[in-house]
Parts: C-alpha cells; sequence; structure tokens
C-alpha cells in the first residue's frame, strides 16, 4: 500500500512579522523554556476545512486524486 501521506504546501501560510518562529532542537535540550505565546498557535478559522487532526499540532487532509487510491491486486 502506497503511503497516503503527502509533503504539505501549506506548513506554515503566515509571511512577515506573522511568521512563526522556529526553535532549534538543542536549545529545548538544554533546558530552555517554551517561548510561544498564544497568537503563534492556530485558531480555529486557521484550521483547513476536511482536515481531521491526529495530534496537538498534526492533522491530515483527505486525498482528492483518484489516482492516489490504493493499488489493488488483480
Amino acid at each position: 500500500m502506497k503511503n497516503k501521506r503527502k509533503k504539505d504546501p501549506y506548513v506554515d501560510r503566515r509571511s512577515g512579522e506573522d511568521r512563526r518562529v522556529g526553535y532549534d532542537l538543542d536549545y529545548f535540550q538544554e533546558g530552555g523554556t517554551e517561548r510561544r505565546k498564544n497568537k503563534e498557535r492556530r485558531g480555529k478559522g486557521e484550521r483547513r476545512e476536511d482536515c481531521i487532526p491526529v495530534s496537538d499540532w498534526t492533522s491530515v487532509c483527505p486525498v482528492e486524486d483518484e489516482d492516489d487510491s490504493p493499488d489493488e491486486e488483480p
């Protein structure tokens, strides 16, 4: 079966000052604290329609292209 998850072209739709800030994993491994504020988290209006949340930070969207359907055995 093919992996249905595709690269998300909309990972960060923001730009400029409103863009989410990336953090280095080393920062947290060395005892750094979470610095994000609520405004950096997605609001309900930002979520993509028809997508299903699978964790606090990830969602999956249905595949609409029939060419991506699972291969059938003859």
